[in-house]
């Protein structure tokens, strides 16, 4: 499911250290601070550490998530994860008595996710997301993701952009948004077009979402979403039966993943793709994190990437990308703006920021083996050659009436989809130029009813009407178009434009 526990009101007491997180006091950042040291660093903060990230936290340079970011990409919490070295062996070193070998002691408030997926059954946490939905006092709150509040909206809406440009989702493809929650973001793909499952494990979120659908509309000609209960397991779906698969904040919560990545590569048809858009692998020692496991019981799992994509290729998929992408960036000067452009050592502090941001997401795509070709439902890589010969111009009343014959190739990268398809549909566009240089739409000409391909020709007669009323048009214009994706023009092809004046 997605990550609900956002501040809404729910029947449970609050945290202390959660409560001075979001007061965002300035008196409150010492005890913040502390507490990452001791979560991530097993230690107290140092006061030259502590008064840096204060300082940062108070001018809005940084936040929370910064500070704890940055301490986990610290050379000091690397070395926490190395083995300790073998001591050296000693001859006249007395024999070891007993306890000499004891190592130090975890931190007692540390949660183990690991520890936890052990201990717990799929049908427990299945109770356990039912039972968090039931017991959320303020439902309406949920159904205001992601504009909840305005930074947990910008960084939302950052991530969603950019896992969209991975998952490349086109109307009327069918696709499965798994642990869709309360499904803001299952509506925002119907939105696109799309024709959406919303599957969860919690059967309340999925009819928080109907009322979400209920309530807020899809304006315009939709296909309405299917809501599918997920039992942890099995994906009750047809094998190859989708075309995209969306993970917005749902993959770290599983406790099987590489059962999760066999069900998706089942389900999804050859050459689909499931795109993620999930935490990094020093997830589970977050504050918030912590504070998830332990009072929602829920898992915070880390993603480790070499993991996903080892159990990805055992589940079929063939190719995994990642998106390197800050998706809360700071805020700088002139002159740190400028160090950073340059490359100046003024900019090193912000670069380290970003770098730490990156590390603690992990946005990814994955493919399964098969292959789709590239299409006229993208824009880059259409392009055409286009020429109208034999043309004639032939009065007929109160309209101009223009004939010939248009040769139309093929010269970019995508197969073109006929003109019937819909999005994506490519037709010869036909549009008149007025004297004050503005363009109207007169007519789409179908090309075919099969797809062209990259390299094919085809040949069509054209008779145009042109009307001849007082916008007295100059010219008459001939551009290929996407239906709802681009004319042809934009990418630099050819238009061919016939005057009609003297």
């Amino acid at each position: 499911m997605h990550s609900e526990r956002d501040g809404s009101p729910v029947t449970d007491s609050a945290d202390p250290v959660t409560e001075t997180q979001e007061s965002g006091q300035p008196e409150d950042w010492p005890a913040v601070v502390d507490r990452a040291y001791r979560l991530i660093l097993g230690r107290p903060g140092d006061p030259d550490g502590v008064a840096h990230f204060v300082t940062a936290l108070g001018s809005g340079g940084a936040t929370v998530a910064d500070v704890c970011a940055s301490l986990a990409s610290s050379a000091e919490f690397a070395q926490r994860l190395e083995p300790d070295p073998e001591p050296e062996p000693d001859a006249e070193q007395d024999a070891p008595e007993a306890g000499d070998d004891e190592v130090a002691e975890p931190d007692p408030d540390l949660i183990d996710v690991a520890e936890m997926i052990a201990n717990v059954t799929l049908e427990e946490l299945s109770e356990r997301a039912e039972g968090y939905f039931r017991a959320v006092a303020e439902p309406d709150v949920l159904l205001t993701k992601p504009f909840r509040e305005v930074g947990d909206a910008a960084d939302l809406l950052t991530t969603f952009g950019q896992v969209l440009r991975g998952l490349r989702p086109y109307p009327g493809m069918r696709v499965l948004d798994f642990g869709a929650g309360t499904c803001w973001t299952s509506r925002y793909l119907t939105r696109l077009g799309c024709r959406v499952v919303a599957l969860d494990v919690s059967p309340t979120a999925l009819d928080l979402g109907r009322r979400l659908f209920a309530e807020q509309p899809v304006p315009g000609a939709h296909h309405e979403p299917e809501f599918l209960v997920f039992d942890g397991r099995r994906i009750d779906l047809p094998d190859a039966s989708v075309d995209r698969i969306l993970s917005f904040d749902a993959f770290h919560h599983v406790p099987n993943p590489a059962e999760v990545l066999q069900e998706m590569a089942r389900v999804l048809r050859p050459g689909g793709i499931a795109a993620f858009a999930e935490p990094g692998d020093r997830h589970s020692i977050q504050p918030q994190s912590q504070y998830e496991m332990r009072h929602y019981g829920v898992i915070e799992n880390d993603v480790v990437i070499e993991d996903v994509w080892e159990w990805a290729r055992d589940a079929g998929f063939v190719d995994l990308r990642l998106c390197p992408v800050d998706t809360a960036p700071s805020w700088v000067d002139i002159p740190t703006f400028r160090a950073v452009v340059a490359g100046g050592e003024e900019g090193d502090h912000f670069v380290a920021l970003t770098r730490a941001a990156i590390d603690g997401r992990r946005m990814f795509v994955l493919r399964v083996a098969g292959e789709q070709a590239p299409d006229s439902r993208e824009q880059q890589g259409l392009t055409a050659g286009l020429a109208v010969d034999d043309v004639a111009l032939t009065a007929a009343g109160d309209t101009t009436v223009l004939t010939g014959t248009c040769r139309i190739r093929n010269t970019g990268s995508r197969v073109w989809l006929p003109a019937a398809t819909g999005f994506g549909g490519v037709s010869l566009g036909v549009r008149l130029r007025q004297a004050d240089l503005t363009t109207r739409d007169l007519e789409r000409l179908a090309l075919s009813d099969s797809p062209i391909e990259p390299g094919e020709e085809v040949a069509l007669p054209v008779r145009v009407e042109i009307p001849t009323g007082p916008e007295r048009p100059v010219s008459v214009e001939f551009d290929l178009v996407s239906e709802r994706v681009c004319w042809f023009s934009l990418n630099g092809s050819p238009v061919v434009r016939l005057p009609l004046t003297p």
